[in-house]
């Protein structure tokens, strides 16, 4: 969950730059239509992120606590232990 609100946080962190960027070529009389367009992506990812990482905040808890037994996975002997498995050569 941290490295997801990280990742927002960058792509927000990038969109004010960008925007910074675009009132330097505003000023020095460039085009910014592919700026506008870069920084809207990058404002749409920051928001898309940040929604993801709301969310699984508000269910971890029901993520995290899913127990697997390992009879359902079929991995291991009768007596209930897990055998990982043998490299072939």
């Amino acid at each position: 969950m941290g490295s997801v609100c990280a990742a927002s946080q960058m792509f927000l962190l990038l969109f004010f730059l960008i925007l910074g960027y675009i009132d330097d070529r505003v000023t020095n009389g460039y085009s910014v239509n592919g700026e506008r367009f870069t920084s809207f992506i990058c404002f749409v990812q920051a928001v898309l992120l940040g929604a993801f990482a709301a969310t699984l905040a508000a269910h971890r808890s029901e993520i995290l606590d899913q127990k697997i037994s390992i009879e359902s996975t079929g991995g291991g002997d009768d007596d209930g232990t897990y055998d990982a498995p043998k490299p072939v050569v």
